[in-house]
C-alpha cells in the first residue's frame, strides 16, 4: 500500500491499530492468567511488557511513512485554529502580505511578458536585428537600401528581411483617413516566420519597379473598414491616390515599432524615392533569421568580413562602418528593461520591509508562547517538531497574503500597464500566466520563511525548567536583540527609499526648470497629409503647401504658422555630417548636426531666440544661393566662436557646393529635457523649405509637419484647423496632434512616472516603518512594566522613564539610518545609470529625508514611552 492510500485510510488503519494493540495485550495477559497470575496483575505486568500505548502507536505512525504529512496537517489545523482566535493580527498581516506580494507580482509579469518570455514567432532565438556602428557616433539603427541589398546577397549564415516606415491617406473605401504604413521586403514574413491570416505575402517578383501596387491589410483596418470579410482579398484600396489591390491580412496583434495598418512593397519606391538609390541614406531597419546550422558568433564574424569588403569598396560612404546583429528582443524591448527590473527591487524592498514587519509580530507572539512551547518541549516534542509547527504558521500567513496578492495583481496589472508612460513595449501580451503564479507562490512560501525563521529559531530548548518558572512577562536578552535588528533594517530600507524618491524629485525639479530653448506655451504641432493628387507634380507639391499656410492663418485664434519636418522632443531626426573646409575629413571622424527643413516662420511659432544675423524669408528659394541657420553649439564646436554669420560649411546632403551660414540661433533641447545631454548629437541647424530639391518634394512631403502660434488655448483651434485644411477633395488631415506642452512634459514622463511609483513605495516603507517601531517598543515597554514599576517607585519621574524608552528608540533609529545611507548611497549610482538626466545624489537630499524619517519614527516611538511614562507603580509591582 503507498503513502498516499495509507494516508487517505488513516482512520480505518487507527481502528486496526487500536484493535491489534487490545489483542496482544489480551493475548499476553492471557498467558500470565494460566502461570497463575491474578488479573489485575497480569493486565499490569502486561501493559508494563507491551509499553505505553501511546508510544508504541507513534512508532507504528513513523512505521506509515506519512508521519510528516500527519504532523502538517495537524500543524495546519493549529495555524489556523490560532489565526481565527487573533482576528486582528491576522488581518493586519494579510493586508500587509498582499500588498507587498501583488505589487511585487506585477512587476515580475510585467517583466516576464516583456524581457523573460520568448517573442511569438517560431524560433525567436534564431532571430536577430542588424544595426550599424561607429567610432564617432556610436550605433545607427538604420541601413541604406544599397547596403541592405549587398549584405543580403553576400550572407550565408542570415537570411535578411527589411522595412521603413511610411503612412498616407486612404480615400477609399469609406471616408479619408491617415493610418500608419510600412514599406516591407518581400522576405519579412518568411524570415519572422509567420503567414498572413488571409491571402498570401508579397512574392519576390512584386517586391521590384514597375510592380503592381500591392498591399497587406492589418487585421484592425480588415475588420474596420471592410468588415472582417473573407471577400476581402482580391479589392481595392486606394491609398495615397493610387489603387491597391488586398493580397493579404496581417496576424492580429503584429506590429513594426508601434502599429500600423498598411504594408506594402518596398522595392517599387525606387522610382519616387531618390534615397533608395542613396547609400549614405540609411533608413531602413533589418532583421534576419539565422539560417540552419549557424549561430550568433557565426553570423557576427561574417557581418565583420562583410562591412570591411563594402568599406573597401565605397570608401566614401562605408569606411569606419561596421555590422552588428543582435536578438531581435532587445530590439524591440529598447530600453525599459532597467526601468523595469529598478522598479522590481524597489517592490522588493516594499515586501522586505512587509516580512520583517510581520516577523517582529510573529516574534512577539513566539515570546509570549514561551512557556507553551517549553511544556511541549518538557513533554517530549522536539526543536525540530515545534519550528517545523511555528514555520508552518508562517507558510500559511504568506499563502494566504499570496492569495490576496495575486488577486490585487489581476485586478492592477491592466492599469498599470496602462499607466506606464509612453508605449510599453509587448504591452499587449503582458498578463498572468502559469510562471507568474509559480512566481507568485514562491514569493508567497519565501516571505513565510522569512518572517517565520525568527520565531522558528526562538523554540527553546535549553532552560526549559528556567523558562517554565519564569513570569509571564520575562524577556530574553537575544529577543530584544531580534526586535533591534528588525526595526534597523526597517529603518534602512525606508533609508533607501526615501532618498530615492527625493533624489528623483530634485533631478524632475532640476530637469524642469531647464531652458527648452522655445517658448512651449500657446502652440500645436501637428503632422499633415497633403491631398495625394498634389503629388505627382514638384509646382504642384510647393504650391500645395503654401495653400496649407495660407489657409492655416485665415483661421480664427492662430498667429503665425510655420513648416518643419523634425519638431522638437517629438520621433524624428536626420542627422547629416558636415565641415569647415574644403578638404573633408576621414568618414569616421565627420562631425554629425541635427538638420531641420522648415519655413520662414519657424523662429516665430516657436520662440527660438535668435542670436546673429538673419532667418530666412521669401527669397531664400529653389534656384537662390544655398543657406543655413546654424545654433550656437555647431558655431561653437565648427569655428571655436559664435560670431560665424557669413561663413560657409560643406554639407554634401544639401548642396555640393559650400551652404553660406546666414544667422545663429539659441539652442534647442530637441531630445528632451532630460534626454539631449545624453545624446549623440548636439549640433542643429536649419535649412528652408523651399530650398529642398524637386526630386525630394514627395518624400519630405509624407514627413512634414505644421506648427502654428495661438492667441488662444491650443487645443480650442484644431477643429477649425482641421476643417479649414482639408482641401478641395476633403482629403488632407491632421494627426498626432500635441502641444508643445504635451510634449515638453512628456520627455519627463519616465521621470515623473519613477517619482510616483517610488514616493508611493516610500510612504509605505516610512508607514511599516513606523508601525514596526511603535509595535516592537510597545511590546517591550509592556514587557518591561514591573522594571519601569519598580523605578518609579525608586524615584524616577515620569520624564526619566519616557527619556530611557526614546533613548532605546533612537538607538534603533540612528543605527538604521547609518546602514540605510551606505545603501541609498549606492542605490543613487544605480539610479544614475538607469534615468535619463539623474542628478547626483547630493547632501540636501539627506538633509530633508532623513529628518522626516527620524521625525516619523520618534512619533511612533513617543505614543509606547508615553504609556510607560504614566505607569502605575503600586499595579505594576503586583503584576507578575
Amino acid at each position: 500500500m503507498n503513502w498516499w492510500k495509507r494516508l487517505w485510510r488513516r482512520t480505518q488503519m487507527e481502528a486496526q491499530l487500536e484493535k491489534e494493540l487490545s489483542f496482544h495485550l489480551e493475548q499476553h495477559m492471557s498467558q500470565l492468567v494460566a502461570r497463575g497470575r491474578a488479573p489485575d496483575e497480569a493486565r499490569r505486568e502486561a501493559r508494563l511488557s507491551l509499553g505505553g500505548p501511546e508510544l508504541v502507536k507513534e512508532k507504528c505512525r513513523d512505521a506509515r511513512g506519512t508521519r510528516w504529512l500527519e504532523d502538517l496537517l495537524q500543524d495546519t489545523r493549529y495555524a489556523l485554529r490560532t489565526f481565527r482566535q487573533n482576528p486582528g493580527f491576522t488581518l493586519v498581516a494579510l493586508l500587509i502580505l498582499s500588498f507587498g506580494i501583488g505589487a511585487t507580482t506585477v512587476m515580475f509579469a510585467v517583466i516576464n511578458s516583456v524581457l523573460l518570455r520568448p517573442l511569438s514567432y517560431p524560433e525567436p532565438d534564431r532571430l536577430v536585428t542588424l544595426r550599424l556602428f561607429t567610432e564617432q557616433i556610436g550605433e545607427l539603427w538604420g541601413f541604406s537600401n544599397l547596403d541592405f541589398g549587398d549584405v543580403k546577397r553576400e550572407s550565408q549564415t542570415l537570411a535578411l528581411a527589411a522595412w521603413t516606415y511610411g503612412g498616407g491617406t486612404i480615400s477609399e473605401p469609406g471616408e479619408p483617413e491617415y493610418v500608419n504604413g510600412r514599406q516591407i521586403s518581400a522576405e519579412l514574413f518568411s524570415t519572422l516566420g509567420i503567414s498572413p491570416v488571409q491571402g498570401r505575402a508579397f512574392l519576390p517578383d512584386e517586391d521590384r519597379p514597375g510592380a503592381a501596387p500591392l498591399a497587406i491589410i492589418s487585421y484592425g483596418l480588415w475588420q474596420r473598414d471592410f468588415g472582417g470579410g473573407p471577400s476581402t482579398i482580391g479589392r481595392s484600396l486606394v491609398y495615397d491616390g493610387k489603387p491597391y489591390t488586398v493580397v493579404g491580412i496581417a496576424p492580429a496583434g503584429f506590429q513594426l515599432d508601434g502599429e500600423s495598418d498598411l504594408f506594402t512593397p518596398l522595392e517599387p519606391r525606387r522610382n519616387t524615392d531618390p534615397r533608395m538609390q542613396n547609400r549614405r541614406a540609411r533608413f531602413l531597419r533589418v532583421m534576419g533569421r539565422l539560417r540552419p546550422g549557424f549561430g550568433l558568433a557565426e553570423g557576427r564574424a561574417e557581418l565583420a568580413l562583410i562591412a570591411r569588403h563594402l568599406a573597401e569598396e565605397y570608401p566614401k560612404s562605408n569606411t569606419g562602418l561596421s555590422m552588428i546583429a543582435y536578438p531581435l528582443q532587445k530590439e524591440l524591448v529598447g530600453d525599459v528593461g532597467s526601468t523595469l527590473w529598478l522598479l522590481l527591487c524597489a517592490v522588493g524592498l516594499v515586501l522586505l520591509i512587509a516580512c520583517v514587519n510581520i516577523a517582529s509580530l510573529l516574534l512577539a507572539r513566539a515570546v509570549s508562547r514561551e512557556r507553551e512551547l517549553a511544556m511541549r518541549v518538557a513533554l517530549g516534542a522536539g526543536r525540530s517538531r515545534l519550528a517545523r509547527q511555528c514555520l508552518t504558521e508562517s507558510a500559511i500567513l504568506g499563502l494566504g497574503g499570496g492569495v490576496l496578492g495575486v488577486v490585487l495583481a489581476f485586478v492592477s496589472i491592466h492599469p498599470f500597464v496602462a499607466f506606464w508612460p509612453g508605449s510599453l513595449p509587448r504591452a499587449e501580451e503582458v498578463h498572468l500566466d502559469w510562471r507568474v503564479l509559480v512566481f507568485a507562490v514562491g514569493a508567497s512560501f519565501l516571505s513565510g520563511l522569512l518572517f517565520g525563521l525568527a520565531p522558528a529559531l526562538r523554540v527553546p530548548v535549553r532552560g526549559v525548567e528556567q523558562t517554565l518558572r519564569a513570569g509571564a512577562r520575562s524577556i530574553a536578552g537575544s529577543s530584544r536583540r531580534w526586535h533591534s535588528a528588525f526595526v534597523i533594517s526597517e529603518i534602512a530600507f525606508a533609508v533607501v527609499l526615501l532618498v530615492s524618491a527625493g533624489m528623483l524629485g530634485h533631478t524632475l525639479l532640476a530637469l524642469s526648470s531647464l531652458d527648452p530653448g522655445f517658448n512651449v506655451h500657446d502652440v500645436i504641432a501637428a503632422r499633415f497629409a497633403l491631398s495625394p493628387a498634389t503629388l505627382g507634380n514638384p509646382e504642384q507639391v510647393r504650391e500645395a503647401w503654401q495653400d496649407v499656410l495660407d489657409r492655416a492663418r485665415r483661421v480664427p485664434g492662430v498667429d503665425s504658422v510655420t513648416l518643419a519636418d523634425i519638431i522638437p522632443m517629438r520621433e524624428g531626426e536626420n542627422s547629416l555630417p558636415y565641415w569647415t573646409t574644403a578638404t573633408p575629413p576621414p568618414p569616421n571622424h565627420q562631425p554629425v548636426a541635427l538638420a531641420s527643413c522648415v519655413s520662414p516662420d519657424y523662429l516665430k511659432v516657436m520662440g527660438i531666440p535668435l542670436r546673429q544675423g538673419r532667418f530666412f524669408n521669401e527669397h531664400d528659394r529653389i534656384g537662390s544661393e544655398p543657406v543655413v541657420v546654424i545654433d550656437e553649439n555647431l558655431a561653437q564646436h565648427a569655428f571655436g566662436t559664435k560670431d560665424a554669420v557669413g561663413k560657409r560649411i560643406w554639407i554634401p546632403a544639401m548642396s555640393p557646393s559650400p551652404v553660406l551660414i546666414v544667422g545663429i540661433v539659441g539652442h534647442v533641447r530637441h531630445w528632451g529635457l532630460a534626454g539631449d545631454d545624453q545624446s549623440r548629437v548636439h549640433d542643429q541647424m536649419y535649412y528652408p523649405f523651399a530650398q529642398v530639391p524637386s526630386p525630394l518634394l514627395h518624400f519630405f512631403s509624407s514627413i512634414m509637419s505644421i506648427a502654428a502660434r495661438t492667441t488662444i488655448p491650443p487645443l480650442k483651434v484644431v477643429q477649425p484647423l482641421g476643417q479649414q485644411l482639408r482641401g478641395a477633395a476633403g482629403d488632407q488631415v491632421l494627426y498626432e496632434i500635441r502641444t508643445m506642452e504635451q510634449l515638453v512634459s512628456a520627455s519627463l514622463a519616465r521621470q515623473r512616472f519613477l517619482l510616483l511609483l517610488f514616493g508611493i513605495f516610500a510612504g509605505l516603507a516610512l508607514l511599516l516603518a513606523c508601525i514596526g517601531i511603535y509595535g516592537v517598543l510597545a511590546y517591550l515597554t509592556g514587557q518591561r512594566v514591573p522594571e519601569f514599576g519598580v523605578r518609579i517607585a525608586l524615584g524616577a519621574s515620569a520624564r526619566d522613564v519616557m527619556r530611557l524608552v526614546l533613548r532605546q528608540s533612537l538607538g534603533m533609529i540612528f543605527a538604521g539610518v547609518g546602514v540605510g545611507i551606505l545603501a541609498a548611497l549606492a542605490a543613487g549610482r544605480l539610479l544614475m545609470h538607469t534615468v535619463d538626466g539623474m542628478r547626483p545624489t547630493e547632501p540636501s537630499t539627506f538633509a530633508i529625508m532623513i529628518p522626516l524619517l527620524v521625525a516619523a519614527a520618534l512619533f511612533a516611538s513617543f505614543l509606547p514611552a508615553r504609556r510607560a511614562s504614566r505607569i502605575d507603580p503600586m499595579s505594576a509591582l503586583r503584576q507578575e
